[in-house]
C-alpha cells in the first residue's frame, strides 16, 4: 500500500536556527518534525518516521487515524507578503499560504497558522483574501491578550519555505492482531506476531538510505555485477562477502542496494528489500520463554513472503544470541533450517578469520553460503578512491583538506594501522577529520594531532620533522630510573628505532625481558618508556602472572567462545598504543608461553571469535625473579655485577624454551641499589609525597638536614628488598607523623616541616607559619625616600635576584613535559621580576 503524503519545507537562513537548516513536517500532521542541513537525508528520515507511525497506526483495530495521512489533496503553495493594520501599528511578515482544490472550491491556509483556514470564493485573489482573514485574526488577538498576544513578527518566515510530497509504502495487517495475557506467553503460550512491525523494530531497511546515506563505491564493478547475478538466481542461494576489516564489504552491499533502487525494474516489486539485522536486537526486549523464537519466526514469515533480503553483518553472533542459562537454542539454530532450505534470502559479512571459526563451529552452515572475496584494491586505486572521498567530505561537511593531508593520512595509516585494510581505515580516518573540522580548514598538524589524540603517541614521533637524540631519551628516563644504566639504554634504543622507523613492522615495537631482585624500578622503567614513548605512564596494560597458573589461564587471556572478551586481546584491541607488562612471567601457565611465541614472533593475536588484535604498537615488557636466588649467594659489591648479570641470563636460559628466548629483543639484567642510589630515590620518594593533594595546597616547605638523609638511607637500604623497604620506611617515619600534626591545623596556613636526626631516631617537626608585624621603622624609611631611590634599590635587588636564580636554568633543550620543580621556580621567579620591573618602568 502506497500512500502521499504533503511535506513542509522551511528552511531557515538567518536568525533563530543554523544557517541553511531545514524544517521538515507532514502538512496536515504537524507533530512529526525533523531538521537538518541536508535536504535529502532529512527527507529520508522523515519518509523513515513516516512508516513508522503509519505502521503503527495500521496495526490498530480502526484505520480513521490512518487515513487522514493519506489525505493528499491537490496543493499551491504561496509566499506572500503582508502588511498588516493592526489596532496600534503597521506589521510586516513574509508567510506560505498553502490552496487546497478539491470539488470546485479553494481552501487556503498558512502551516505557521495551521487551525486557521479560509475559503477563497470566485473573483477573490489570494493576497486580499489572506490579507483580510489574518488581519482580523491578529487584531482580535491583540484585543484579547494585549502586549501577549501572538505578533505577526513572530511567525514570519526568515527563509525560505515551500510545499512537496512524500511517498511511502506501508503494509498494513489484514486483521488487528491481538496481543494474549502476559500470564499466557509467561507459560510459552504461542504469541503471534507480525513479521513487518518486527522487521522495523529490530531491523534496518537499507532501501530508505537511498540516495544520501548509501556509500558509493569504486573500482568494485566485478563484485557487485557477481553478487547481483547470485541474488536474482531463483535458487536464492545465500552469499557470503568475505574480506579484511574495513576493506570495503558493506560499501559493496550498499552500491548494490543503490544500484537495486535506483533501477526500479519490473524485476523487482516493491516489496522486495534488504534489512540488516543484528542478533543482539533480534532478542532484545524479549522475557518470556518462546518470545524470541516467535519473533524471528514471524521475521523470516515475512521475509519468506515477501521475498525480503536478510543482511547479517556479525554471523558469529548468531550463535551466542538467544542462549540462557536453562537452553542452548540460538538464533542460529532457527535459522539454519530456512538458509538449508533456501526458503529465505540471506546476505552475510565476515574476515577471513571469523570465517575459519565460524567452519570450526558449524562447518554445514558455513558450507551453505557462496563465498565472494572482497579483496584490497592496489595502491592506484586506494589513492583515487580516497581522492574521491576526500571530495565528497568537503562538499558535504564544507571544510577543506591542504594538499598535504592525504599523504600524511596514507602514512599513518598505513605505519601503524596494521590490523585494518585500505581504503577503509584511511576513510574512516578521513571522516572523522571532516566533522572534526566542519567550515575549517585542515592541514597536516591537525592530522598528526587527531591521531595523536587517538593513539596517544607522543608528537615527537608521528612528526618526521621533529629530531629525537638519543642523548634526551636517556636523560627523560634516567630521571625517573635510578642506576640501571643497561635498562636505560635498551629503553633509549626502542625510542630511536620507532623514531627512525628501522624496527620490524611485524613485530611488536620491543620485547624486553627484566630479569633481576624485587625493587630494584623493573615496573618503574615500564613506567618511564610509556611515559615518553605514549606521553601518559598509564599506557600500560599490567597483568600479574600468578594469577594464571591455572590450566585455563591462556583462555582467560584470549577468551572463549562462550565468552569471548579475552582480557589480553580485549585490552589491546581498546589501546593498541600501549605497554603491556607482565609482572613475573615465571609464574605462568606453559600454555600462557606457547600463546606468548605469537605475540613476540608475529605481532598479532587471534581471540575466539576470529578478530585479530594487533600489538605491532605495542612494547611487551616481561619481568621476572629468575636467579635471584643463586645471585645472593655471592653477594658482593659492585665488582661482581658482570657475574651476577650471567647468573640471571643463565636461570633465564634455563628456565624458557630456547624458541621462547629466541624471540626476546633483550635480556636486560637489573643491579642491586647502591647507597649512592638509594639517596637519589629517597629524595624522589620525598618530592612525591609533598606532590600529595594534602601538602600540595597547604604550600609546605620541607627541610632536612645533612644527618637526617644519611638516617633515612640507613634505615631504606636493604640490598635484598631494594626501594621498596624505602618506600615502607618513608611511610611510616614520615608520611604518618606530618599526617598526625596537620590533621590539627588549619587547611590554609603555610608550613614549615623539619626533618632531623636526635639521639640515633628521626623526629620530624610541622610549624605553622604566622604572619609578621609590619616594620615600623622600614615603613618610615620608604616613606620619606625619594621614589627614583625606591626604584634604583628595586632594581639593584632584581640584579642580585638574577644572579642567585641563575643555577636553576635549565640546561640544553627544554622539555615542558618534563621539568623538574627547580626548573619551574626558576621560571616563576623570572617572571615575578620582569612584573616588577615593569611596574618600575610605568612609575616613572
Amino acid at each position: 500500500m502506497k500512500i502521499t503524503v504533503p511535506i513542509y519545507i522551511q528552511k531557515h537562513s538567518g536568525k533563530g536556527a543554523p544557517p541553511q537548516t531545514h524544517i521538515l513536517r507532514p502538512l496536515f500532521h504537524p507533530h512529526l518534525e525533523v531538521r537538518g542541513e541536508d535536504l535529502n537525508r532529512a527527507m529520508t528520515k522523515m519518509a523513515q518516521k513516516l512508516r513508522r507511525e503509519c505502521g503503527e497506526l495500521g496495526s490498530q483495530r480502526r484505520h480513521e487515524q490512518l487515513s487522514r495521512f493519506a489525505f493528499a489533496p491537490d496543493l499551491e503553495d504561496h509566499f506572500c507578503k503582508f502588511n498588516f493594520e493592526m489596532l496600534s501599528r503597521r506589521a510586516r511578515c513574509h508567510l506560505l499560504v498553502v490552496v487546497c482544490k478539491s470539488l470546485g472550491r479553494k481552501i487556503a491556509f498558512s502551516p505557521s497558522l495551521p487551525n486557521l483556514w479560509f475559503e477563497i470564493q470566485r473573483g477573490e485573489t489570494l493576497a486580499t483574501r489572506a490579507t483580510e482573514v489574518l488581519t482580523q485574526y491578529f487584531r482580535e488577538q491583540e484585543r484579547k491578550h494585549g502586549k501577549e498576544a501572538l505578533m505577526p513578527e513572530t511567525l514570519s518566515l526568515d527563509g525560505k519555505a515551500w510545499v512537496t510530497t512524500l511517498e511511502i509504502s506501508i503494509q498494513p495487517p489484514t486483521l488487528a492482531q491481538v496481543k494474549p495475557p502476559n500470564l499466557f506467553a509467561m507459560l510459552g503460550g504461542g504469541e503471534t506476531m507480525n513479521g513487518a512491525q518486527e522487521l522495523e523494530k529490530t531491523g534496518r531497511c537499507l532501501d530508505y538510505l537511498y540516495p544520501d546515506e548509501l556509500h558509493r563505491v569504486i573500482f568494485r564493478d566485478a563484485e557487485v555485477a557477481e553478487l547481483s547475478a547470485i541474488l536474482q538466481g531463483k535458487d536464492q542461494r545465500p552469499v557470503l562477502l568475505i574480506g579484511e576489516r574495513l576493506v570495503g564489504k558493506t560499501a559493496v552491499i550498499h552500491e548494490y542496494v543503490y544500484r537495486l533502487v535506483e533501477q526500479k525494474s519490473s524485476k523487482y516489486s516493491a516489496n522486495k528489500k534488504v534489512w540488516l539485522l543484528s542478533p543482539q536486537r533480534l532478542i532484545s526486549g524479549m522475557s518470556y520463554v518462546g518470545q524470541w523464537e516467535n519473533r524471528l519466526l514471524a521475521i523470516l514469515k515475512e521475509a519468506t513472503l515477501r521475498q525480503h533480503l536478510l543482511y547479517f553483518d556479525d554471523l558469529l553472533g548468531l550463535y551466542q544470541a538467544g542462549q540462557t542459562a536453562n537452553s542452548s537454542l540460538s538464533v542460529a539454530d532457527v535459522l539454519k533450517p530456512y538458509v538449508e532450505k533456501r526458503s529465505v534470502r540471506l546476505l552475510g559479512e565476515i574476515t577471513p578469520e571469523a570465517y575459519r571459526v565460524l567452519q570450526e563451529r558449524d562447518r554445514a552452515f558455513a558450507d551453505a553460503f557462496q563465498v565472494i572475496a572482497i579483496k584490497e584494491p592496489d595502491e592506484e586505486q586506494s589513492f583515487r578512491i580516497l581522492l574521491h572521498l576526500m571530495r565528497q567530505l568537503e562538499r558535504q561537511h564544507r571544510c577543506r583538506f591542504s594538499t598535504d593531508v592525504f599523504p600524511t593520512v596514507m602514512d599513518v595509516q598505513r605505519r601503524y594501522a596494521r590490523d585494518a585494510a585500505f581504503p577503509g581505515k584511511a576513510a574512516v580516518f578521513l571522516q572523522q577529520l571532516a566533522v572534526k573540522f566542519r567550515n575549517e580548514r585542515v592541514t597536516r598538524e591537525e592530522v598528526l594531532q587527531q591521531f595523536h589524540a587517538k593513539s596517544g603517541l607522543a608528537l615527537t614521533f608521528l612528526n618526521d620533522s621533529t629530531r629525537v637524540h638519543r642523548q634526551e631519551a636517556t636523560a627523560a628516563i634516567g630521571q625517573e630510573v635510578i642506576g640501571q644504566d643497561a635498562a636505560i639504554a635498551a629503553c633509549a634504543d626502542v625510542v630511536s628505532l620507532a623514531k627512525a622507523r628501522l624496527n620490524d613492522t611485524d613485530r611488536p615495537l620491543a620485547t624486553f625481558l627484566f630479569l633481576g631482585p624485587t625493587g630494584v624500578g623493573k615496573t618503574q622503567c615500564a613506567k618511564a618508556l610509556a611515559k615518553y614513548l605514549f606521553s601518559d605512564a598509564d599506557k600500560i596494560l599490567r597483568f600479574d602472572m600468578n594469577e594464571y597458573a591455572s590450566a585455563y589461564a591462556a583462555a582467560r587471556l584470549v577468551g572463549t567462545f562462550n565468552q569471548p572478551e579475552g582480557l589480553l586481546t580485549s585490552a589491546v584491541r581498546r589501546q593498541p598504543f600501549s605497554l603491556v607488562l607482565l609482572d613475573e612471567i615465571e609464574k605462568a601457565h606453559p600454555d600462557v608461553f606457547n600463546l606468548l611465541l605469537q605475540v613476540m614472533g608475529d605481532g598479532r593475536l587471534t581471540d575466539a571469535l576470529g578478530r585479530t588484535v594487533d600489538f605491532t604498537n605495542a612494547i611487551i615488557i616481561l619481568t621476572s625473579n629468575l636467579g635471584v636466588r643463586e645471585a645472593a649467594k655471592n653477594l658482593g659489591f659492585r665488582q661482581d655485577e658482570a657475574r651476577e648479570s650471567h647468573v640471571y641470563l643463565q636461570a633465564a636460559e634455563k628456565f624458557f624454551k630456547p624458541e621462547f628466548v629466541n624471540r626476546l629483543d633483550r635480556v636486560v639484567p637489573f643491579e642491586r641499589l647502591t647507597r649512592a642510589d638509594v639517596k637519589r630515590i629517597a629524595q624522589g620518594l620525598m618530592q612525591n609525597i609533598f606532590a600529595r593533594e594534602g601538602l600540595l595546597r597547604r604550600k609546605c616547605i620541607l627541610q632536612v638536614d645533612d644527618a637526617a638523609m644519611a638516617a633515612i638511607i640507613d634505615m631504606g637500604y636493604h640490598p635484598q628488598l631494594g626501594a621498596r623497604a624505602l618506600k615502607r620506611m618513608l611511610e611510616r617515619q614520615l608520611t604518618q607523623p606530618v599526617a598526625a600534626r596537620l590533621a590539627t591545623l588549619k587547611p590554609d596556613a603555610p608550613t614549615v616541616i623539619k626533618v632531623f636526626q636526635s639521639s640515633y631516631e628521626l623526629v620530624v617537626e610541622v610549624a605553622a607559619l604566622m604572619g609578621a608585624a609590619p616594620n615600623e621603622e622600614t615603613a618610615t624609611a620608604l616613606a620619606l625616600m625619594e621614589p627614583r631611590r625606591i626604584i634604583e634599590l628595586v632594581e639593584a635587588s632584581l640584579a642580585r635576584i638574577e644572579v642567585d636564580i641563575a643555577q636553576l636554568r635549565p640546561q640544553g633543550l627544554i622539555n615542558p613535559d618534563d621539568l623538574e620543580a627547580q626548573h619551574l621556580a626558576y621560571f616563576h621567579i623570572k617572571e615575578q621580576a620582569e612584573r616588577v620591573r615593569e611596574m618600575c618602568k610605568r612609575s616613572t
